[in-house]
C-alpha cells in the first residue's frame, strides 16, 4: 500500500500538469488568433483613416449641361492622406437611393482631362449623365468608395 500512494500522486501530479499544458496552449492560441484580429482591424481603421473625400458643389447650384441626355456634375476633393481610385469601377453613385450605371458615370480632373485616380487635395469630377432630367426639388447624391468610405449631399434643382 505504501508504494501505491505516491505512484498515484506522481500520476494525478502528470495528469495536472498536461491538463495545465493544454489549457496554457489553447488560451496563447485564442490569444494569438485575437492579437492578429485587433491587428488586422487596426491596418483597416487607419487605411478608412488616411483615406476621406468631400463632395464640394454649392447645393443650391449643381451645375448641369445638355437637353438629353442631361450632365450633372459633381466635385469630389480627396481630403485625406493617401490617394484613392477613382474610376466607375471603384466608385459607386446613387442618385436619390438609384445607383449610377457605371456607363453614365464619367471622371475627370477639374480640366476635363480623365484620371483613374484622385492625390491628396486635388479636386475631380464626376459627372453624371442622365436621360431624363432631375425633376425641381431636393435630391440627395450619395458617393461610396471601394473601401467603404462614403460621403452624401442634398441639394436642389
Amino acid at each position: 500500500m505504501a508504494a501505491g500512494g505516491p505512484a498515484s500522486e506522481l500520476i494525478m501530479f502528470i495528469v495536472a500538469v498536461i491538463v495545465a499544458g493544454t489549457v496554457a496552449g489553447a488560451l496563447a492560441y485564442v490569444t494569438n488568433d485575437i492579437a492578429h484580429g485587433i491587428n488586422d482591424r487596426g491596418a483597416m481603421m487607419a487605411d478608412q483613416l488616411r483615406t476621406d473625400f468631400a463632395i464640394i458643389n454649392d447645393p443650391q447650384n449643381i451645375p448641369v449641361s445638355g437637353t438629353g441626355p442631361y450632365n450633372y456634375t459633381f466635385y469630389i476633393k480627396n481630403i485625406g492622406k493617401e490617394s484613392f481610385a477613382f474610376d466607375s469601377s471603384s466608385v459607386q453613385v446613387f442618385i436619390d437611393g438609384n445607383i449610377m450605371p457605371p456607363s453614365n458615370l464619367t471622371f475627370t480632373d477639374t480640366s476635363g482631362n480623365a484620371i483613374t485616380s484622385l492625390n491628396p487635395y486635388e479636386v475631380g469630377q464626376i459627372i453624371v449623365t442622365r436621360g431624363t432630367a432631375l425633376s425641381s426639388g431636393a435630391h440627395k447624391i450619395v458617393v461610396v468608395l471601394e473601401n467603404g468610405k462614403r460621403r452624401s449631399l442634398v441639394f436642389e434643382i
